[in-house]
């Protein structure tokens, strides 16, 4: 399966409105059942071993997810496709309203995904971060293609301007 961590967390990656826990929950619900009903305890553990292993700040797996500060939302975000099963993982603008804490925490977390034989597909638009963690970069403008380079082979000069179009 393919898992997406897009750019907005707070219209498309989160149901705010709901808990930690379900949202922690949400792509795996079918394995926490039993036939039409959920199991409390499966749900319960789920998200708390979730929590811990993820080093989520929150009173409980009971708060609303909204209350979370941007970097723990992010990484429910990113943490309720861990046990989906997921082979390829987009990441879209991962970092960006995080602290530099939950960045780090983020980038270990995408080595061990690829360790562990995932495949990342990371868009960002931070060069540093690109130079640091991609194989391969693949410059886009306006929908195309531009330019396509090895790891650290193009200059930071050279990558802006084939962004841009200079």
């Amino acid at each position: 399966g393919i898992a997406l961590a897009p750019e907005s967390r707070r219209d498309q990656g989160l149901a705010l409105n709901m808990s930690v826990g379900f949202n922690l929950n949400l792509p795996i619900l079918p394995r926490l059942s039993r036939g039409p009903l959920l199991s409390g305890s499966a749900e319960a553990s789920h998200a708390e071993r979730q929590i811990k292993n993820l080093q989520i700040r929150t009173a409980s797996r009971h708060a609303l997810a909204s209350s979370l500060s941007g970097g723990n939302q992010q990484k429910i975000v990113i943490g309720k496709w861990l046990n989906h099963g997921a082979k390829l993982f987009l990441f879209d603008e991962p970092t960006v309203g995080v602290d530099v804490g939950t960045k780090a925490e983020i980038y270990r977390l995408m080595g061990r995904l690829l360790r562990d034989g995932a495949g990342i597909i990371l868009i960002s638009s931070y060069l540093p971060e690109v130079y640091e963690l991609a194989d391969r970069l693949h410059v886009f403008r306006a929908g195309s293609m531009t330019a396509r380079y090895e790891h650290k082979a193009a200059s930071h000069e050279d990558v802006l301007s084939k962004a841009i179009g200079v």
